[in-house]
C-alpha cells in the first residue's frame, strides 16, 4: 500500500543540529524506535513504509575536480524506509536555496564552513555516479535553468517525493509497464559559476524510448504540483544517455 508523502506525521523539532523528540504517543501494539540517536527512546507509532530503502547524499563543494578522490567529498546524510523516517530527516536538511549560490555569495554550512553543490537521493545499493551498475546501462532527464529559491526547493521536493512516494511510476502502473522498477534515484545540482544555475535530475537504468518517455510525461506534471497558477515557465528536460 502507498502513503502520501505530503502527509506530515512526525512532532519532532531541531536544535543544535540533533533531532529531539518533543512528544510521544500510543496507537496500540505499532512500536517503532525511529530515534537511533537518542537511548532507549520511548516512543510508540504506525509506521508507514515505503517500498524500498533511500539514501541521501550532500556533495561537498571543491576547488579542483579530481575523479579519484570524488567519494571523499560525499557523503551519507541518512537511510529511510518509512514515511516517518522520510520527513523526520528531510524536514530538518537544508533546502537548495538556503545552500546554493544565489547570485550574490556562496553560502557555507556547518563549523567546518562546507559548500554544499549537491543533493542526491538514490535507492539503497546504487552510488549515485555513472559508473554505477545500475546507471551505466541507463540515462537521466535533466533540467539545466535558472529558478528563484521559492520555485527551486518545490521542485526538488515534488522530485523527491515523486520518486520516493512513487507517483511518478503510478500512471506506468496503470498500463502495467513497471516504471518503478528503472528509477534509481534524483539529483539537485549547483551549476552556478559567475551567475546562479541550477540541474534537476532523475536517473532511470534503461535506454528504452517507451519508458523514458513514460517516465518524463509524469515527471512533468509531479514537479510542478503546488507551483501558482500565475507563474510563468516550466522545468524542460532533455535526455542524456550514462554511456
Amino acid at each position: 500500500m502507498k502513503y502520501c508523502l505530503r502527509r506530515s506525521l512526525l512532532p519532532f523539532s531541531i536544535c543544535c543540529s540533533s533531532l529531539v523528540c518533543c512528544s510521544s504517543w500510543n496507537y496500540g501494539t505499532y512500536q517503532c524506535n525511529i530515534l537511533p540517536s537518542i537511548s532507549n527512546p520511548t516512543l510508540h507509532c504506525p509506521l508507514f513504509f515505503i517500498c524500498k530503502e533511500w539514501v541521501l547524499w550532500e556533495h561537498k563543494a571543491v576547488a579542483t575536480k579530481d575523479p579519484n578522490t570524488w567519494k571523499e567529498n560525499m557523503k551519507e546524510l541518512c537511510s529511510f524506509q518509512t514515511v516517518e523516517d522520510f520527513w523526520r530527516y528531510f524536514n530538518h536538511i537544508p533546502t537548495p536555496s538556503e545552500v546554493f549560490f544565489d547570485g550574490e555569495c556562496r553560502k557555507t554550512v556547518g563549523p567546518e564552513g562546507k559548500t554544499v553543490e549537491e543533493y542526491s537521493l538514490f535507492k539503497k545499493g546504487i552510488e549515485p555516479e555513472w559508473g554505477d551498475p545500475k546507471n551505466v546501462c541507463g540515462g537521466e532527464w535533466y533540467c539545466r535553468q535558472y529558478f528563484e529559491g521559492e520555485q527551486l526547493d518545490l521542485y526538488w521536493q515534488n522530485l523527491v517525493m515523486g520518486v520516493v512516494g512513487e507517483t511518478i511510476e503510478d500512471a506506468a502502473d496503470e498500463k502495467n509497464a513497471n516504471i518503478g522498477n528503472y528509477i534509481n534515484g534524483a539529483r539537485v545540482v549547483d551549476k552556478s559559476r559567475g551567475f546562479p544555475m541550477y540541474r534537476l535530475e532523475i536517473w532511470i537504468s534503461t535506454k528504452d524510448a517507451k519508458i523514458r518517455e513514460t517516465i518524463k510525461k509524469r515527471l512533468l506534471e509531479v514537479i510542478i504540483d503546488g507551483q501558482a497558477s500565475g507563474r510563468r515557465g516550466h522545468p524542460k528536460f532533455d535526455w542524456k544517455d550514462h554511456s
